[in-house]
């Protein structure tokens, strides 16, 4: 995302420290003197914030899943719209969620995220936050290669997009048709291989604590609220239906830039997402995501791969 305006965002009055009633709060925001506030009855915290409609990206406030936000709308090689959650306790300002909406002109890939638990306190950094995650998103979702797909050599995709040693989930496009679209499905899959599908382009929410990892939420029809998703009573045959990419073979040793074969491997029934294959249909560039959520780039045999075409 390009800064075109910095903001000036600063506390300029805030009141006791006192814990506030959360059911008591109001948070607002006052245009004419560009603050957006916080009360609980006669108490009141005010940040400096002027709303801008003209930069790339555009920067305003309104409310996102309930809660007050600061929103950042952004047109060049992504589409993007981010909502920086807002929160107040013990006399200070925070960020606790980024939600955002990402669409690639590269590859074509449509992402629906969020992720909470940030706490941030430095909220006149917000411009820098936002920034440094859209621009991994955008970094990560271009990787993925969609013109497999594209180009008929596979007849979906499925993109696996997190994993922990309980879930794993995956997004899927069922089809061209589907992918140009912009329609797709997310799967969660736990450890003891129950899958659960849901449709209609739902959004993902991780880091949040008290959900256990990552939770499925959909749109409410009412203005950016969000409620938990329903999974489709087909999840099981879906799930079966559209695999992930996987190690087919006992061990799948990668190569490095070299074609040299390295020591490490992966084993059958590994999934992971292709980043490229070479003119010659041998060579797989591959992104793998462990349990710990850790991503790993190399290179494999393309012949060691269960690829449905």
């Amino acid at each position: 995302m390009n800064k075109c305006i910095l903001f000036l965002v600063s506390l300029v009055s805030v009141m006791p420290t006192a814990s506030w009633s959360a059911e008591n709060v109001v948070f607002g925001y006052d245009k004419p003197n560009s603050q957006i506030y916080v009360k609980n009855g006669n108490e009141k915290a005010t940040l400096n914030f002027e709303e801008d409609y003209t930069g790339n990206p555009a920067y305003a406030f309104d409310f996102f899943h309930g809660l007050p936000a600061i929103i950042a709308d952004s047109r060049s090689l992504h589409d993007s719209t981010t909502y920086a959650v807002i929160g107040y306790r013990e006399g200070k300002f925070s960020i606790d969620c980024l939600y955002y909406k990402v669409k690639s002109k590269q590859n074509g890939i449509l992402i629906k995220e969020g992720v909470c638990d940030l706490n941030e306190n430095n909220v006149g950094n917000y411009q820098d936050l936002i920034d440094e995650k859209i621009n991994g998103v955008e970094n990560d979702m271009d990787s993925v290669d969609t013109s497999l797909l594209l180009t008929g050599k596979v007849a979906y995709l499925s993109i696996v997009i997190y994993k922990n040693k309980g879930q794993a989930i995956y997004k899927i496009y069922k089809s061209k048709k589907s992918f140009l679209d912009d329609e797709y499905s997310i799967a969660s899959m736990n450890n003891s291989g129950l899958c659960n599908v849901y449709e209609n382009n739902p959004w993902v929410v991780f880091g949040n604590a008290s959900l256990g990892g990552a939770q499925i939420l959909k749109d409410s029809g009412e203005k950016e609220r969000l409620i938990p998703a329903t999974p489709s009573p087909n999840s099981s045959g879906m799930c079966s239906k559209y695999p992930a990419i996987n190690v087919k073979v006992q061990k799948a040793f990668l190569y490095d830039s070299d074609k040299n074969v390295k020591k490490s491997y992966l084993v059958k029934g590994d999934d992971l997402n292709i980043r490229s294959v070479s003119n010659d249909g041998k060579w797989c560039q591959i992104k793998y995501i462990n349990n710990k959520n850790k991503s790993i780039e190399s290179t494999l045999q393309c012949q060691d791969l269960a690829i449905v075409k």
